[in-house]
């Protein structure tokens, strides 16, 4: 479910944003999400790996959860970029796209986490993806807007795909 579709800048503000929201779980987690896209409009997914809590082998792209410690979604998004793709990639962010509330299978803790996801498109400027964390991504894979098959991509990734297929067509 699509929440905001202007940007709400840290936690203070998302919560502000969701006091009246009835349809919202009080246990959420937030992440942060990169739609980064290479020189050639090609969106980056990493393949999720098999110590992944949930959608295992599944099709995502690059961010994670925001801690207590980040001061706001975007230097907790810096943060989570080079954690999973190192420091020798110069990824840019651009802009916001969208925040989302989603639900996924934690397989780690065997039940459902809510999540929402606050989402922007950046662009990779230079330098080289890195597999940070091996057992958690296998891999990247770049595809340009239609070309993903959608049965590839976590669940959650496939909402903010639609969303970012329409927003971005011109890309294709």
């Amino acid at each position: 479910m699509e929440l905001f579709m202007q940007e709400v800048k840290d936690m203070k503000e998302l919560k502000e944003g969701l006091k009246n929201n009835k349809n919202i779980s009080k246990n959420y987690e937030v992440a942060v999400i990169i739609y980064a896209f290479d020189k050639n409009n090609r969106i980056i997914f990493q393949r999720r790996g098999p110590n992944c809590r949930d959608e295992r082998l599944k099709l995502e792209t690059i961010g994670g959860r925001v801690k207590s410690t980040d001061i706001d979604f975007k230097t907790a998004l810096n943060r989570e970029i080079i954690e999973e793709v190192g420091t020798e990639a110069n990824i840019e962010i651009e802009e916001f796209i969208t925040s989302i509330y989603t639900t996924t299978f934690d397989n780690r803790y065997n039940k459902e986490q809510t999540w929402i996801y606050i989402v922007y498109k950046g662009i990779l400027k230079s330098g080289e993806l890195k597999i940070i964390e091996p057992s958690k991504c296998l891999g990247y894979e770049r595809y340009k807007i239609g070309e993903v098959d959608e049965k590839e991509l976590s669940e959650g990734a496939k909402e903010l795909y639609r969303i970012v297929s329409k927003k971005y067509s011109y890309l294709k």
